[in-house]
């Protein structure tokens, strides 16, 4: 069987589309990266490429939270904007508190099937899917929270763009 490499480091990028926590032999949280076109595996957690990503784009996690609060008022499973240009905006499936959080790309997502009462199958537009422990409705508010954060960042763009 091959080996998988792991990679040190990644910065979310336009192809990715999910962060899937997963431990290693020793117990440590790592993380699968789901590309449009491919996988990677990465010896970080979830939260922490989300924090360095958003570090690379310029802010912190914790300013970009202090941002959602601020516009839209929620504090808990706050969607993240890694970077406004490139439109790289992630949501949180679970609290980011626990390690074993998944993150989906908002941009990536078709849409969203429900299997059972509480499981649900993600379609991402390169046609993968991931099956989730949620409720499609649980689901798709995470996923129509974060487009409406989108809408409003991108309004308020327009908005200065049109006064200058």
């Amino acid at each position: 069987m091959e080996k998988t490499m792991l990679l040190g480091s990644y910065e979310i990028n336009t192809s990715t589309m999910a962060l899937l926590p997963f431990y290693n032999e020793f117990g440590v949280v790592h993380t699968e990266i789901l590309e449009s076109e491919k996988n990677e595996r990465v010896a970080l957690s979830p939260i922490k490429i989300i924090n360095e990503s958003c570090l690379f784009f310029g802010s912190s996690y914790e300013g970009r939270r202090e941002a959602v609060r601020r516009s839209m008022g929620y504090v808990s499973l706050s969607p993240i904007m890694i970077n406004l240009e490139l439109g790289i905006f992630f949501f949180p499936v679970e609290s980011p508190k626990n390690e074993t959080c998944i993150w989906l790309s908002q941009s990536h997502v078709q849409r969203i099937e429900a299997v059972d009462s509480d499981t649900c199958s993600v379609h991402f537009k390169n046609t993968a899917n991931l099956i989730l422990p949620q409720s499609k409705h649980a689901l798709e508010a995470k996923l129509f929270r974060t487009a409406q954060y989108r809408y409003i960042l991108s309004e308020r763009v327009s908005e200065r763009n049109m006064r200058y």
